[in-house]
């Protein structure tokens, strides 16, 4: 398979925060070579250093992409001007879409046939064939849930940081101003507290209300005993149904997705959980090989040689 990985080409929103994701992609071009295949690697300029390969190509407009014929492009989110420029020259059939991981977001990632977030195949797929195996869920669960710290009912609400796409994009509110606010409102008749954790990269600006109260330390705390958890599209809202189905999303993401039951929601976290991926591990050839992804890189492959 020839495997084109794009990084940041045509993204006009500070590129070099794109230098982590080409180290993650040169890592997994390194196994995916070991196993046969033949990757490049199509990239901004402010976001090279950690791609290693002799294969780069440089520039910051996907226009000036030379002649290649990929049979596979990885690309980040799927989200950004480029990448929308990228699927309408070579089409979202040919695409994989990668993104931080469902839990330790900030060590793990995940990779999607269809995109990621509120386009992810997880918000749709089937789960009649993932097995409820309660002792793997009851492990997941036990690895993250921390004791409580608030005593009283409360609702909590987990801030993002304004200037992610999932906001700028995918909300119906564009501060966190506006989704306290809101919350304020739904919970005007209740003496209920309001607990809220901010970003920890974006400190916002915060209504004047005795009602709200904020709070740090690990969201593992407060998510599993609250009375309601309410966000956008947060990562929080989706770590949240390790718990509870009590999860008010006012974005479109991942933790849109509703259960017909617990049992399925159970389920959507194993699939998830196991899908995902260390970064770590991106090198490793043993572990590309079992996964997920390379399972769909082999299908892909029988399409492409069928």
């Amino acid at each position: 398979m020839n495997i084109l990985f794009h990084v940041g080409v045509g993204n006009k929103d500070r590129p070099e925060r794109w230098t982590a994701i080409g180290g993650f992609f040169n890592d997994l071009g390194d196994s995916l070579e070991k196993l046969g295949h033949k990757c490049a690697y199509f990239c901004h300029s402010a976001a090279t250093q950690r791609i290693r390969s002799n294969k780069l190509l440089v520039s910051d407009e996907v226009h000036k992409i030379n002649d290649i014929n990929p049979d596979i492009i990885f690309t980040w989110n799927g989200i950004s001007e480029g990448d929308q420029k990228m699927i309408e020259i070579y089409g979202r059939e040919k695409f994989i879409f990668a993104e931080l991981g469902f839990f330790d977001h900030y060590s793990t990632c995940y990779f999607d046939a269809c995109g990621t977030n509120f386009v992810s195949m997880n918000v749709v797929e089937n789960l009649d064939n993932v097995e409820l195996d309660n002792t793997l869920f009851e492990s997941i669960q036990k690895k993250y849930i921390k004791p409580r710290l608030h005593d009283k009912n409360y609702i909590f609400v987990p801030l993002q940081d304004e200037g992610d796409t999932q906001i700028q994009k995918l909300s119906p509110f564009k501060t966190m101003y506006e989704l306290l606010d809101y919350v304020l409102t739904i919970y005007t008749n209740s003496n209920v507290d309001i607990l809220y954790k901010p970003h920890p990269q974006f400190s916002p600006k915060i209504p004047k209300s005795e009602r709200l109260i904020k709070v740090s330390g690990d969201v593992h705390s407060y998510i599993p005993y609250a009375d309601k958890v309410i966000g956008i599209n947060s990562t929080v809202l989706f770590e949240t149904l390790l718990y509870h189905q009590r999860v008010i999303t006012c974005g479109i993401g991942l933790p849109s997705r509703r259960f017909l039951d617990d049992n399925e929601r159970k389920k959507f976290i194993i699939n998830c959980y196991n899908k995902q991926m260390n970064q770590s591990d991106l090198d490793n050839v043993n572990v590309i090989k079992t996964s997920w992804l390379y399972k769909e890189i082999l299908r892909r492959s029988n399409l492409v040689v069928g």
